[in-house]
């Protein structure tokens, strides 16, 4: 299978899960991710805004604002293809932006450097055991990270977790760990974390 017949696989067995199963798979990789030891270390915490199907992050978003953390979430500008991280203090300041995914309207963006993230929360359509992510295929997410130095945590529902490598190409970047609902996968080195 090709790149973009993995994609249309993996969405669709993404959007199968219905909404009762959903729930407490998200729940639970949440409640892993907060229990990680770089979430807890975290001052300013990137993640994505949970659209459609994808794994649920506004209980993680409002946890980290309940206890203090700042929050960014990923603003996609089309022109350039690039992914601006901007400051939100509340989830009310969403509104539907590029594609309809929720970000802060352009009067309420403050953009956030870089090098003041701690930890990345990065959306994909399927995640396998090499720390390869399935990404939608704008590479947004790929050219954000190409110079990013910190942590980045992929969210995985087990059934989207593949055992297989998954189609990638050399600009394609790894994520540093992978929490399904079952399990946290983590290279080697971090082994004792």
């Amino acid at each position: 299978m090709n790149k973009q017949e993995f994609r249309r696989y993996m969405a669709a067995a993404r959007d199968r899960l219905r909404t009762e199963e959903a729930e407490p798979r998200n729940r639970s990789i949440i409640n892993r991710l907060t229990t990680q030891e770089a979430y807890e270390g975290t001052s300013l915490l990137l993640t994505y805004v949970s659209f459609r199907s994808e794994a649920d992050t506004m209980d993680l978003i409002r946890t980290a604002l309940d206890v203090g953390k700042r929050v960014a979430v990923p603003v996609c500008v089309p022109d350039g293809k690039l992914l601006l991280p901007c400051e939100i203090h509340s989830l009310d300041e969403l509104v539907p932006g590029t594609w309809g995914i929720p970000e802060p309207p352009e009067h309420l963006r403050k953009g956030i450097r870089t090098e003041e993230i701690d930890l990345a929360v990065v959306p994909g359509l399927a995640f396998d055991r090499h720390f390869n992510r399935l990404g939608y295929g704008g590479g947004y997410y790929d050219r954000y990270l190409l110079d990013f130095s910190s942590v980045t945590i992929g969210l995985c529902r087990s059934h989207l977790l593949s055992n297989e490598t998954l189609p990638c190409n050399s600009h394609d970047k790894q994520v540093t760990l992978i929490l399904t609902e079952k399990e946290i996968i983590r290279p080697d080195s971090l082994m004792q974390q």
